[in-house]
């Protein structure tokens, strides 16, 4: 599976931040082969958000254009630090994305997974170090997980490939099976890629995680990443 993580907290002007711009995206993406969406939901002027009224309005967009496409969005505490407030605005929500991504090291996470766990939304758990791996085994009995996101920050992939394996090896020994995503970020990011495919994990390609095409020039679209990501698991079942 390849999910496309359309925008992130980009702000680049050729990231999508619109509805119209979200929504276009997406239906590209799929129609090349994407078989899941995330985002950031974002305001009229492009500021990330977590209000219901932008949520609504986006999830509803996409519904409507590509019905069954399962559809997920961040809860990232950075959008809004304050926990009462973050999780007001996740309890208004009305048009319910199919999963979250849920940071395992940040402030509020228990919250969080009780609250969209209790609003019937399942769960993709992000990873990026050995304590929100430790965190997410203990939460583990009390959400409903639809994947693990193991998603190291570090820029060497050597670095980033040690993470990854600790993480990993925590989640298997604890006796969690859920299919793991695995996905880099900017320097590591087309090196993951490859060892995911290689590793049959799923993985994911947009704008969220990388800016630059493999050959180092900026990619114009969320589309021509994926592209170049079908062709890196052609080559990689290629060789097999």
């Amino acid at each position: 599976m390849i999910q496309v993580a359309l925008n992130g907290n980009r702000k680049e002007a050729f990231v999508p931040k619109t509805t119209e711009e979200i929504l276009k995206s997406s239906e590209s993406a799929i129609n090349l082969g994407a078989e899941c969406i995330h985002f950031h939901p974002r305001e009229h002027h492009g500021k990330e958000t977590l209000k219901g009224y932008f949520v609504d309005e986006q999830i509803n967009a996409i519904r409507k254009k590509l019905g069954h496409i399962p559809i997920g969005i961040t809860t990232g505490a950075w959008i809004e630090p304050d926990l009462s407030k973050r999780l007001a605005q996740i309890k208004s929500w009305s048009a319910l994305p199919d999963f979250v991504s849920v940071n395992y090291d940040e402030d509020g996470f228990d919250k969080v997974t009780q609250l969209v766990t209790q609003k019937g939304i399942q769960i993709e758990a992000g990873l990026s170090n050995p304590e929100a791996a430790e965190n997410f085994i203990k939460m583990f009995p009390n959400g409903r997980y639809v994947r693990v996101l193991i998603e190291p920050q570090e820029q060497t992939l050597a670095s980033a490939f040690s993470t990854a394996q600790v993480i990993e090896n925590l989640i298997l020994e604890a006796g969690i099976q859920l299919p793991i995503l695995l996905h880099g970020a900017d320097s590591t990011c087309w090196d993951l890629i490859k060892i995911a495919f290689s590793k049959n994990y799923q993985t994911r390609i947009g704008f969220e995680d990388v800016l630059t095409l493999p050959d180092g020039k900026f990619a114009s679209s969320n589309s021509e990443l994926l592209e170049q990501a079908m062709l890196i698991k052609k080559e990689v079942n290629r060789k097999r």
